[in-house]
């Protein structure tokens, strides 16, 4: 693995948490907003393989099409609604409710997707620290080819 690959994946990571931390933080903002269906993030991993594996596939006759020959790590997948009904409550009077005086509220649960957006940020902060120790072997590397 080089150096520049260490840093992809952990960009990948980065951007990953990123996207993650900003659903979690939609999903609490909408808290309170009747028929607000919580969103849930997913992620996979950017499968890899090496040049070797190519071609050892290819010479069973086995030819992968659509996979990422770039460095591993985790990226955003897709977002999927969450299945679980949100309670419904009578009110009548309200602008949104059905036509039998229902309004359905949010199904978010705000402490589940705080658990969630915290622990996005403690892997955000982990790819970070990735960065740095990798930017530190770069520069160490570089003083040990000038001699220092």
């Amino acid at each position: 693995m080089t150096l520049s690959s260490s840093f992809e994946i952990s960009a990948e990571g980065l951007t990953a948490q990123a996207s993650r931390i900003k659903i979690h933080a939609n999903n609490i903002a909408n808290v309170n907003t009747p028929y607000y269906v919580r969103k849930i993030p997913v992620l996979a991993e950017n499968y890899q393989m090496s040049f070797e594996d190519i071609i050892g596939n290819m010479r069973k006759g086995i030819i992968n099409a659509g996979v990422s020959y770039g460095p591993g790590g985790a990226v955003m997948a897709g977002i999927v609604a969450d299945p679980t009904p949100g309670k419904r409550i009578y009110e009548p009077g309200h602008p949104q409710a059905d036509k039998d005086g229902y309004v359905t509220l949010s199904n978010v649960n705000p402490m589940t997707d705080m658990a969630d957006a915290m622990s996005s940020s403690r892997l955000y902060e982990a790819n970070l620290a990735v960065v740095g120790i990798v930017k530190n072997m770069a520069n160490k590397a570089l003083e040990i080819g000038r001699g220092n």
